[in-house]
């Protein structure tokens, strides 16, 4: 009877044992795993805020002056917004053929561009450029004195391919130029109509 006593209370043990096995892998090392990446996790965090106080440390006596450095930082950006327009529409492209037109006294054929995203920047708003090509005809002169103009132009726009047939016994240089009309999406500019003389309207004759 002691031995068969002594062997249920073997028998008990490996049960209780094998019992406890899924107990200890299933519960204990999942929740050690889990625990130790959360220990990693603030610890990451903490090496990090500490980072951030040692920075903020270094400025401590400029702390002050941050509000109205971050205004005026504001304001510039949105002065450096203002001197792009927002929209290159189609009306807006006629515009500015017109413009070049009366500036390079020539007449210029075009097909309307399309508009491409050159680079995001910080703030959300992003950079892009209207591709349009343009002919003309002039002197050698006056095609230095175009390229000049474009380049200085408070129009921002940039000179991407040029082609150019010169003829050299009657000075007259023609050709086409790819120009890259940058554009300004951003929250903080608003779209501004061309500004195009209306004609009158409700004449009761249209032959006067």
């Amino acid at each position: 009877m002691k031995v068969i006593a002594k062997g249920w209370k073997v028998l008990l043990a490996v049960l209780l044992i094998m019992a406890a096995l899924p107990v200890f892998f299933l519960g204990y090392l999942r929740e050690k795993k889990d625990f130790e990446a959360e220990q990693s996790q603030m610890k990451a965090q903490i090496i990090s805020l500490q980072a951030s106080i040692a920075e903020n440390m270094r400025y401590a006596d400029v702390q002050e002056r941050i509000p109205e450095a971050s205004a005026a930082l504001e304001d510039s950006r949105l002065a450096l917004y203002e001197k792009f327009p927002t929209e290159l529409r189609e009306e807006d492209q006629i515009m500015y053929v017109l413009y070049l037109e009366e500036l390079f006294e020539t007449e210029i054929s075009f097909s309307f561009g399309t508009v491409a995203p050159v680079r995001m920047l910080s703030d959300g708003a992003i950079l892009e450029g209207l591709t349009l090509t343009v002919n003309y005809e002039t002197t050698y002169q006056g095609f230095k004195e175009m390229v000049d103009y474009l380049a200085t132009d408070s129009r921002i726009t940039s000179i991407q391919y040029a082609t150019v047939d010169y003829d050299s016994e009657n000075d007259t240089a023609t050709g086409t130029l790819t120009l890259l009309c940058y554009i300004m999406d951003s929250d903080l500019l608003e779209y501004e109509e061309p500004d195009v003389n209306k004609p009158q309207t409700g004449k009761p004759n249209i032959l006067y």
